[in-house]
């Protein structure tokens, strides 16, 4: 896998919209936000594009991700917001010019979908979290634990870096021990829909994250359900450790019916040797990490700690 160098003060940042396109004020928050912050800021030529709940039709979202990877004064592109629609361009997208110009990229939610298609066409590292038109754009401001972990990840060597929760939002171990792996997932549903496609990661071995919002307690047990019978769990492509973060609207949205996420756990996973650690601070919340997908770790499921290796 291929992690960028880390980021300089008064780096240039693409914005672009490959999901859904970004309410204008808030995407100007995003961007004064960087300013402020003394970073360069390019515009993609659709980034503030619309097509129903789109941004593009495809070639528009194609040809901003062709230009910003392209654009070598570019130091790291960040996606405006998730939303809709990154599937359907995957087949469409120039991998060899993007492994030509490895740079960091960042977003989450729909955006998964394009990380995974990077990650195993190019073995390009991507950040997942913060976004320009969502935390950046947030009128209280950006969390500082937010702030201070996507920075860090930018601009200081990765190696060596632990990410946690912070001190008063407790994980919870649902399995002890450690594991080592390459950090792959992201948002669940997207993750779930990419098996059986070329843009799918290798995950046997692997530490898995994964978070989700607006998806029910149903459609959580389906997907687990799909991994398990994939062997993710005790098969032949089973994982080193799970992370569960946030998975917000499941349970504040459900009945008086629905498992809880331990039961989920113990129902479907059952009892495994690796470790499984829920309540991480990763996902849509505003206050969260940001976690290198594709880059190798070693989850301590007791401390629910990340090491970056």
């Amino acid at each position: 896998m291929i992690t960028p160098p880390p980021i300089q003060p008064g780096a240039t940042i693409a914005i672009i919209s490959p999901a859904s396109a970004p309410k204008p004020e808030k995407l100007q928050r995003g961007i004064d936000y960087l300013i402020s912050k003394g970073f360069k800021v390019k515009e993609g030529k659709h980034l503030k594009g619309k097509n129903k709940y789109l941004t593009g039709r495809g070639p528009e979202q194609v040809e901003d991700i062709h230009w910003a990877f392209a654009d070598d004064e570019v130091d790291l592109i960040l996606c405006s917001r998730g939303g809709y629609g990154t599937p359907r361009f995957l087949d469409d997208l120039d991998y060899e010019l993007i492994a030509q110009h490895p740079k960091f990229f960042a977003g989450y939610s729909d955006i998964t979908a394009l990380q995974c298609a990077l990650g195993v066409e190019t073995g390009l590292v991507t950040l997942s979290g913060v976004m320009a038109a969502v935390e950046m754009a947030d009128e209280n401001g950006i969390d500082p634990f937010t702030e201070s972990t996507f920075w860090d990840l930018l601009m200081k060597p990765m190696t060596g870096q632990i990410l946690k929760n912070p001190e008063d939002v407790p994980h919870t171990v649902l399995s002890p021990g450690a594991g080592e792996g390459q950090l792959v997932g992201g948002c669940l549903s997207l993750f779930n829909n990419l098996m059986a496609t070329p843009y799918f990661p290798d995950v046997a071995g692997s530490i898995m994250v994964l978070e989700d919002i607006g998806e029910n307690v149903q459609h959580i047990d389906r997907m687990l359900s799909q991994f398990k019978m994939a062997g993710f769990f005790n098969g032949d492509e089973r994982i080193n450790g799970l992370m569960i973060g946030q998975l917000i609207g499941a349970w504040e949205d459900g009945d008086e019916d629905d498992f809880t996420l331990d039961e989920l756990v113990r129902d479907i996973i059952g009892p495994v040797d690796f470790p499984i650690v829920t309540n991480v601070a990763y996902g849509h919340g505003m206050r969260k990490m940001t976690l290198p997908l594709g880059a190798q770790v070693r989850l301590n499921g007791d401390e629910g700690s990340l090491t970056l290796l």
